[in-house]
């Protein structure tokens, strides 16, 4: 009897770790399809920004549209010198050697999501969602993230966008309630 119980339970844990990674697989293959629908070029690896995210309980999606508005995930602006998808150091006109002097050029996009997701989680999130973000985009010295008034409205669009045109939102929550 007690080895049949062990068995069992054996058999719902093996279950359980299949079904979170085949969950995981399709949640990296959403958001890679989705940024190189977006951005064909680019070199950033959705499995990256997922496993980032996944680590800083950060909303995928919310990555994703500020990756796709500061710099269509690292093919655009700066960015491209920078390899900084979200254009860390980029403000008030700073130039690719000035971001890039200010330690905010990396060897590789993907290497610039994880100080990323850092600085909103010391500087934005600290008595905020990403939600909140979506309506008042600033920090916790009350200044905005862009300089441009209606940086949140196109961000919300983005966002809206992605969350109704892939599953990225649906795997991302199955995956946090199962681990």
């Amino acid at each position: 009897m007690l080895m049949k119980k062990i068995l069992l339970l054996l058999t719902f844990i093996c279950v359980s770790i299949t079904c979170i990674a085949n969950d995981y697989e399709l949640l990296v293959n959403e958001v890679d399809t989705y940024i190189q629908r977006i951005a064909p070029t680019s070199k950033l690896e959705g499995k990256v920004v997922v496993d980032m995210c996944l680590k800083y309980d950060i909303d995928i999606i919310f990555v994703l549209a500020q990756g796709q508005a500061e710099s269509h995930f690292g093919t655009a602006g700066t960015a491209r010198k920078t390899n900084s998808v979200f254009n860390v150091g980029a403000y008030n006109g700073h130039s690719a050697s000035k971001q890039i002097s200010n330690g905010f050029g990396f060897k590789h996009p993907n290497d610039s999501i994880e100080p990323y997701i850092l600085l909103l989680i010391d500087y934005y999130l600290v008595d905020k969602t990403t939600n909140d973000l979506l309506y008042n985009y600033v920090n916790i010295y009350n200044m905005r993230y862009a300089s441009n008034l209606a940086y949140e409205k196109f961000l919300r669009s983005i966002y809206n966008t992605i969350n109704k045109k892939t599953n990225i939102n649906y795997y991302q929550n199955k995956l946090c309630h199962c681990i």
